[in-house]
């Protein structure tokens, strides 16, 4: 050790890399790098005068935590956007419309999210959208941004009407006469969709700057993208840019296969602040809408939701992918689509999998069937996973799931079966804050600790777990292996200073815990005034 530290970090609990870090107490940073982890007293003789010294106050330092699966531009929209709140009544839903459209006279597409209707006690329809709105368009996400609810303003700038069909991987919802309700899902959304205001660096640069602020204050060092071209140029302008930024790994949207396989992209190419990850596909829908496919019909009932792609055309899709070196990151919910991507995973000889720069993905799989656990590991499938989801859907898989819940949110059975599992928050279908996500995958239950014992305890992760889900695998699964996502010598220096020992914070109590200080490539910071000024955005099913 030659060189002289210019920040460090000491009476600390240094974590990395699956554990605690024996003997160790002190982290020291030369410049953008880490320089030595160990006991203060030994790293001080390195220490000039002039170097910043941070007092951890006996709370863990970590890596900068890593969102694997983030929709950062649309979470930066929905921050200002019109937020209904999904444990509220369809009543309540139709009084945030009626406010905010008060509020906003100037917005011309007025833009919401959140609403989850199956506690209501009248489905979502055009015509009580109606009754509130100003003959302005209304467009309003559902909670898991798998459906729309509309007024007839939408639908008529949309061109849609009883005479229009439903795509094949989506659905108009239509009353006894035929006629649309204003409830669109899955694929059948994108007409309304395309209503918004266009992603642009013009209207979404401040948004997006200020959005990475809020996630660095979260302890958030990187993420995982997935979303559309246009989001792509914005966030790799940012990304490259200088300010508040995250490290990005922008997974590329189906549509842009063709163009991706055209120009020779491969999965991994980038430097250490922007880079290609693999093609987001979507194999099903979701469990609020009945959409994600099961083996099984849903309880009660003989639906077994919706295939977004067919295992044929996952296959192909898998195998065209994968030949040109670009990996694959396919949305599947329910435990048909599970097993219908390893399927097709499968069916791409491994030596032309082995070559991949990134290894293919499975994103979110909440419902797994028990013979295909082991099959992550074998075939090296990485298990995407969201904490907070669990928490959130207890209700619905609860009523739709009762009977097949020992397999739900399985990240204890993956773990244990050598996958990969990977965690993020699928933002801004639930917040980004990793301090929920940590509470969820030790607890598996509310803020207010429901159930009691936890839902599927088995299925519970222990801490140090939680955290690689959170840290190294995230990064290793992003090319960033030894570079970020670790505490040793000559890794980038993104860390985390908590405010509590978080071994020995209660499970129940993780949701609290904040980071008190953070170092991005060695500069350190203050974030809790960024988070001070910040929307309020903790969840609402969560607790």
């Amino acid at each position: 050790m030659s060189a002289d530290a210019t920040l460090l970090i000491r009476n600390a609990r240094v974590w990395s890399g699956g554990s605690a870090v024996a003997d160790a107490d002190a982290v020291a940073v030369a410049g953008a790098r880490i320089l030595a982890v160990g006991r203060e007293a030994d790293l001080r003789a390195h220490t000039g005068s002039a170097a910043e010294v941070i007092d951890a106050r006996g709370g863990t330092v970590t890596p900068g935590f890593t969102d694997a699966h983030i929709h950062l531009v649309r979470w930066a929209r929905a921050r200002a956007e019109l937020r209904i709140d999904p444990d509220g009544s369809r009543a309540d839903a139709l009084a945030a419309v009626r406010d905010h459209l008060a509020r906003h006279p100037n917005e011309r597409v007025v833009v919401g999210r959140g609403w989850a209707s199956d506690r209501w006690d009248a489905p979502p329809d055009r015509a009580a959208l109606d009754f509130v709105s100003d003959g302005r368009p209304v467009i309003l996400h559902s909670r898991d941004f798998h459906a729309v609810w509309v007024n007839s303003v939408a639908l008529e700038r949309a061109g849609l009407s009883r005479a229009t069909r439903d795509p094949d991987d989506g659905r108009y919802e239509r009353d006894a006469r035929g006629e649309l309700t204003g409830v669109a899902r899955e694929h059948a959304v994108r007409p309304l969709t395309a209503l918004e205001e266009p992603i642009s660096l013009a209207a979404d640069l401040d948004r997006v700057r200020a959005a990475m602020e809020c996630l660095l204050a979260y302890g958030i060092t990187a993420v995982h993208d997935f979303e559309g071209a246009a989001e792509f140029a914005l966030l790799e302008t940012v990304a490259k840019s200088q300010g508040p930024r995250v490290r990005v790994l922008m997974h590329l949207p189906h549509d842009g296969l063709e163009q991706a396989l055209e120009e020779r992209w491969t999965s991994g190419t980038g430097d250490d602040w922007f880079r290609i990850g693999a093609v987001k596909l979507f194999a099903d829908g979701t469990l609020g809408s009945r959409t994600a496919a099961l083996l099984a019909p849903y309880l009660g009932t003989d639906e077994r939701g919706m295939e977004l792609m067919s295992g044929a055309e996952l296959r192909a899709t898998a195998e065209r992918a994968i030949a040109g070196g670009l990996s694959i990151a396919v949305h599947a919910i329910g435990d048909r689509a599970v097993r219908s991507v390893l399927d097709a995973v499968a069916a791409v000889p491994q030596p032309v999998r082995a070559r991949l720069g990134l290894p293919p993905r499975i994103e979110h799989a909440q419902l797994v069937s028990a013979a295909d656990l082991p099959r992550f590991a074998e075939l090296g499938v990485v298990a995407s996973m969201q904490p907070s989801h669990c928490v959130t859907d207890i209700p619905l898989a609860g009523r739709d799931w009762a009977d097949r819940l020992d397999f739900a949110y399985p990240w204890a059975s993956l773990r244990d079966g050598g996958a990969m599992l990977a965690f993020g928050s699928d933002a801004p279908v639930e917040p980004p804050d990793p301090s929920l996500g940590l509470q969820a995958a030790l607890t598996r239950a509310t803020r207010e600790g429901q159930p009691p014992g936890g839902f599927v305890p088995a299925q519970r992760i222990a801490l140090d777990s939680a955290l690689s889900a959170y840290t190294d695998a995230p990064a290793r699964i992003a090319g960033g292996s030894g570079r970020w996502g670790v505490i040793a010598p000559g890794a980038w220096a993104d860390l985390v200073v908590w405010d509590a020992d978080l071994a020995q914070t209660p499970a129940a109590d993780l949701h609290r815990v904040r980071p008190t200080m953070m170092v991005l490539e060695g500069r350190g910071w203050d974030p809790r005034s960024a988070l001070d000024a910040a929307p309020v955005d903790r969840g609402a099913r969560g607790g």
